[in-house]
């Protein structure tokens, strides 16, 4: 692995509960990242870098639009968006208006031009509330600073990522953080060259590795080197599995709990499945119906609860009655797309996220899937077995141990032992891989030939 890079020392401009590092081009408040655009940000920059002095329009403009021609107007917009984002108001003042000439930094300096060493660049934890989260955010900003290597694990489109950065923004006032997202490696070999951007350093720090199920093989070992090599370190993962690396804590991020059958009114508001949708969807759960709440209550209990799925759900309403939506509701992958722009693309439809999931599985996992995808709801383990004949029945609880810890399906324990059931579009994802078309589900009631729907040995 080439050497990581020391994190290097950033002006930090000072005023207010803002620290403002320049090189980084990272704002905080209060120690939490905020929010700001690119031009916005070079304003605050120029103006901060000259404090007291008033810079004309026409030079704010030649700095922040070098080679673009720019209407005046443009400059005023994003002074604006940059007044609004530091919250100006009486007795909070920072930027003032020098009439007919330009702009002037007027906030009073903490201590000017200083320099410390700051985090590398680490995303901002999602706009707007993360519905039912506050626990396990909570959580594991707690884990963190109790332990060096803690792994945040749970299904493609559960909010890993959300909840992490989320818990990264609540330790980044004490520990220096720097970031590395792993989705952008293509493999194992391609991991060093992306932890190099982090720009890990020596000094007490928190790395965030955010999407290590695909090359969790590589990230394993490399974590624990790291954390021999820098006794400060901590490492913060999210993985849909866990790397079973030395001294790690998982902690498991669940679906979001969802309203029972029965449920009704505003009652469902209660239950976080149906306060995001509700949410994403624009709707007041106050004014529902009580068959308009019964259909989101069913709608958040067909899509687990995972919240890709209500948020894709929740964008189809401007087209969609809830009622129609929880109808069609047959065929998620087909109706679950459309996700937000700014998304990775495996988040943009629940066919991309399971997409991804797939291609981490080994060939035995894929074609145990395959078979599994012909229950339709829950299944014990001597019907598994069957359905994966002529494999051994330690090897099914193996292949099955391995798809639960890479969180393709759920399992709890039951009268007659452990039931266990795919996710939310796994099944229909599966099955069409597998060929299962028509409605086709396995009866234990009849004989099963795996011959009869084209199926052949999970090991062939």
């Amino acid at each position: 692995m080439t050497s990581p890079v020391p994190i290097a020392a950033d002006p930090c401009i000072a005023f207010g509960p803002f620290r403002l590092y320049v090189r980084q081009r990272v704002l905080l408040e209060d120690g939490q990242p905020l929010r700001l655009g690119s031009r916005a940000f070079d304003i605050l920059t120029t103006l901060a870098a000259a404090p007291g002095v008033t810079l004309t329009k026409a030079e704010l403009v030649a700095r922040v639009w070098p080679d673009t021609v720019v209407e005046e107007a443009n400059l005023r917009v994003h002074v604006a968006a940059l007044r609004k984002a530091l919250r100006e108001g009486p007795g909070r003042r920072y930027i003032d208006s020098v009439a007919g000439r330009g702009y002037s930094f007027v906030a009073t300096l903490a201590s000017p031009a200083r320099h410390e060493p700051i985090p590398a660049s680490c995303p901002a934890p999602p706009a707007g509330p993360l519905v039912g989260r506050g626990d396990a955010v909570a959580a594991l900003a707690r884990l963190v600073l109790g332990h060096r290597l803690v792994t945040l694990v749970g299904s493609g489109g559960v909010g890993k990522s959300a909840v992490a950065l989320s818990a990264v923004a609540r330790l980044s006032a004490r520990l220096p953080v720097a970031y590395a997202d792993l989705a952008e490696a293509d493999g194992g070999a391609a991991v060093p060259a992306v932890l190099a951007r982090a720009r890990i350093g020596a000094e007490p720090l928190l790395l965030v590795l955010d999407n290590c199920e695909h090359v969790a093989d590589t990230v394993a070992p490399l974590a624990e080197r790291l954390l021999q090599d820098w006794p400060r370190l901590h490492v913060l993962a999210t993985s849909r599995e866990a790397l079973r690396a030395a001294d790690e804590r998982v902690q498991r991020l669940a679906p979001l709990a969802c309203p029972p059958a029965g449920a009704g009114g505003a009652e469902i508001l209660a239950w976080p499945a149906a306060a995001l949708f509700l949410h994403r969807a624009g709707l007041d759960g106050t004014a529902l119906g009580s068959a308009d709440a019964a259909a989101v209550a069913d709608i958040c209990r067909r899509l687990d609860g995972l919240p890709l799925a209500l948020e894709l759900a929740a964008a189809r309403t401007d087209l969609f009655h809830v009622r129609e939506l929880a109808a069609r509701l047959g065929e998620p992958l087909r109706l679950l797309k459309g996700g937000r722009r700014t998304a990775p693309a495996r988040h943009r439809s629940l066919q991309a996220s399971l997409d991804w999931s797939w291609a981490t599985l080994t060939p035995a996992e894929q074609a145990l899937l395959r078979r599994l995808a012909a229950f339709d709801g829950e299944f014990g383990l001597a019907a598994a077995v069957r359905m994966a004949a002529p494999a051994r029945t330690d090897e099914v609880e193996d292949l099955l141990a391995a798809l639960h810890a890479r969180s393709l399906l759920v399992a709890r324990p039951g009268p007659g032992g452990l039931q266990c059931r795919l996710l939310a579009g796994v099944r229909e994802y599966a099955a069409g891989l597998a060929g299962l078309e028509g409605g086709w589900r396995y009866d234990e009631r009849q004989e099963y030939r795996p011959e009869a729907c084209g199926f052949v040995s999970v090991y062939d």
